[in-house]
Order: C-alpha cells, then sequence, then structure tokens
C-alpha cells in the first residue's frame, strides 16, 4: 500500500473514530484513557452538531478553540456557565457582548425562558451568520441579535479577524492583519428601553476593547437593575495603554456602586476532563490586571 494511501485510510479511520473518542470523553465517568484519546483525536478537524450539557444544540468544526470543547466537553469556560445557571432566573436579561457563536446566550435563552430577553451583539459576519444559524437551530425566540462592535461612539471599526483554530480572537483592537470595516454604536444606543430594565447579567468579552464598550454602556448604568452583575473578560496584553485603561474600568465600576471579584477560569485541558467546574468567584485584591482575567462586578448591597 502506497504511502499517499496509508496516510488517507488513516486519516479517514481517525475522522470515523472521533465520534467514539468523544463519547468516552464527555460520558463516560471514569479517567482512564481520556487523555491519550484527547491528544490522539482533538486536532483532527470534524464537523459536528451536537447537544451541549444544557439542553442546547450547536454545530461548527473542532479546527476552533471554543467549537472544539463544546463537541467534547459539551461546555465552554465552565465556571462561568455554573454561575451564569444559578444566577440567571425566568424573566430576567442578559446582554452577550461579543458573542461569538452564542454558547452563552443560547445557554441564557432557556434559563430566561420565554418572558425573558437575551440580546447577542457580534460585529464579525462571518461568526454572526454562525450565532444567527444557532439561534435557528433552538428556536430561540427570545433572543435578539444585533451586528455591531459596541464602542464608546457611532461610527465605522476594523475588525481584525481571530485565526481559524480561534476565532474568538476576533477584535476591533488594532493588530496584525487584514481587517474588515463594521458598524459601531455605543450600547446606550444599541440596548433597547426594556433591555435596559430587565438585564440581570451583562456579558462583555471583546479582545481588548473592554473599556470602549464600558464607556458605552455608562450612560444608562443607572438606569439598571440594582442586582446587575456584569462579567468582564479584562485582556491587559491586548489593551492600548492597558495600566490606564484598567483604572478607568475600576474607578467607572466603583463610582456606579460595583465591587469586584475574579473567577478561577482555568483553560488547561485536564481540567475539563476532571470536570469539576463548580468554584464561585472569590474577591479580588489587587485592582491592577496583568494576564488575562474573567472579573465579576457585583452592585454593593
Amino acid at each position: 500500500m502506497s504511502a499517499v494511501l496509508t496516510t488517507t485510510v488513516r486519516s479517514r479511520l481517525g475522522m470515523a473514530m472521533t465520534p467514539a473518542a468523544r463519547a468516552w470523553i464527555r460520558y463516560i465517568p471514569i479517567s482512564a484513557g481520556k487523555n491519550w484519546l484527547w491528544q490522539n483525536f482533538h486536532w483532527r478537524p470534524h464537523d459536528f452538531t451536537c447537544w451541549t450539557r444544557y439542553g442546547t444544540r450547536m454545530s461548527g468544526n473542532t479546527r476552533d478553540l471554543i467549537q472544539r470543547h463544546i463537541y467534547f466537553f459539551g461546555t465552554w469556560e465552565p465556571n462561568i456557565s455554573s454561575w451564569l445557571r444559578s444566577t440567571l432566573r425566568p424573566g430576567d436579561g442578559f446582554i452577550d457582548i461579543g458573542a461569538n457563536i452564542g454558547h452563552y446566550s443560547l445557554l441564557a435563552s432557556r434559563l430566561v425562558g420565554e418572558n425573558g430577553k437575551v440580546l447577542a451583539v457580534e460585529p464579525a459576519q462571518w461568526i454572526h451568520s454562525i450565532l444567527d444559524q444557532h439561534i435557528r437551530l433552538n428556536g430561540a425566540a427570545n433572543v435578539r441579535t444585533v451586528q455591531v462592535a459596541a464602542s464608546d461612539a457611532c461610527g465605522k471599526l476594523e475588525l481584525y479577524p481571530g485565526a481559524p483554530d480561534n476565532i474568538g480572537k476576533t477584535s476591533t483592537v488594532s493588530r496584525k492583519g487584514e481587517p474588515v470595516m463594521v458598524e459601531a454604536l455605543p450600547l446606550s444606543q444599541i440596548l433597547r428601553e426594556d433591555e435596559i430594565r430587565c438585564a440581570r447579567v451583562i456579558k462583555i468579552d471583546v479582545e481588548g476593547a473592554e473599556l470602549q464598550v464600558l464607556r458605552g454602556l455608562a450612560p444608562v448604568l443607572g438606569r439598571m437593575r440594582d442586582d446587575l452583575e456584569i462579567v468582564m473578560e479584562i485582556s491587559p496584553s491586548l489593551m492600548p495603554e492597558a495600566d490606564a485603561a484598567q483604572a478607568e474600568i475600576f474607578a467607572t465600576m466603583a463610582a456606579h456602586g460595583f465591587l469586584a471579584s475574579r473567577f478561577d477560569n482555568d483553560y488547561r485541558v485536564d481540567s475539563y476532563l476532571r470536570g469539576q467546574h463548580s468554584k464561585r468567584p472569590a474577591p479580588l485584591g489587587d485592582m491592577r490586571i496583568e494576564h488575562q482575567a474573567d472579573i465579576l462586578f457585583t452592585r454593593r448591597q
């Protein structure tokens, strides 16, 4: 058998075995063999449609980081997902800034029910199309999607695509690569009045543009619920003038009565393989973040 044919057979065999490897990793309650299966199969591109742990349906390809974890483990950022499940109630509102393909928007859609509201904001057309596909796949009538970049002013922004293996790195922060132009609006103009009034949780994941998003949200913070909580991924390495940006973020949040804590958001694969994801956010001591961190802002009671 020729080397080319052997490689082709192995490739097809690997593709055929990927669903079996995924089934063992996700559903078998013992840890034996899971690390080996992950190492040998996670890197193989595989188209899929699957159920998540939360009863939502998602499709994609395992080439992408988030889609790969959803396929093999049924979740993404398990500690945040678990916290969201314990926080949102029927009738609540959820605002998802940088919604990506919709993992959190779909989870929130189920949690807030038909009387709740979800707003999913995703500026990248090639990602937004997948988001809309997932909304349709799940019949999520309580989700409104907006293809726009949340920022601090109206206009146009350059959007830099993430690599094919991590489309979640798409960002309006300048870097290498060929950008596309997208519309930008402040959240104070994106949000409808009913979304402002009912929002229980806002999640912001915008790869370095956190301050600009917050500046656009600040004018309506005073009109939002007293129990509003904001989950913000802060990425100092991506932020222009990171120290000043962080200082303004924490000062703005403190001025609106928010205290900060931090999620233990472990991205290592062995944490997913162990399946232990119930850690609550811990109080944040130092207000200067040196590495990417997921911060929870909660109003003082």
